[in-house]
């Protein structure tokens, strides 16, 4: 995962402020509550998209000799695939 934990803690409580701010939600007394699921949802969500660049890993060191005698840039491919796939499963990522 790209965040520490206190870094998601950190975004969960300013989204969970924002919100109050604007008054979207009233965590009225369960603030804390709100903040773990918020930090939770973000978590959740970086996962997601770390099993997917671990996934996109796995295919192209499948393809590695493919790539390489092709002398195709590895980052750009990565990329490319990991939108692709991104797509077809609907991720926003």
């Amino acid at each position: 995962m790209r965040l520490r934990k206190d870094m998601i803690e950190y975004l969960a409580t300013q989204v969970v402020n924002e919100l109050e701010e604007k008054e979207i939600i009233d965590t009225s007394g369960e603030r804390s509550d709100v903040i773990l699921d918020v930090a939770g949802v973000i978590t959740r969500d970086l996962m997601v998209e770390d099993a997917l660049n671990d996934e996109v890993k796995r295919i192209l060191e499948e393809k590695y000799a493919e790539i390489d005698s092709a002398n195709i840039n590895y980052h750009k491919m990565f990329q490319m695939v990991k939108m692709k796939m991104a797509r077809e499963r609907g991720l926003i990522l």
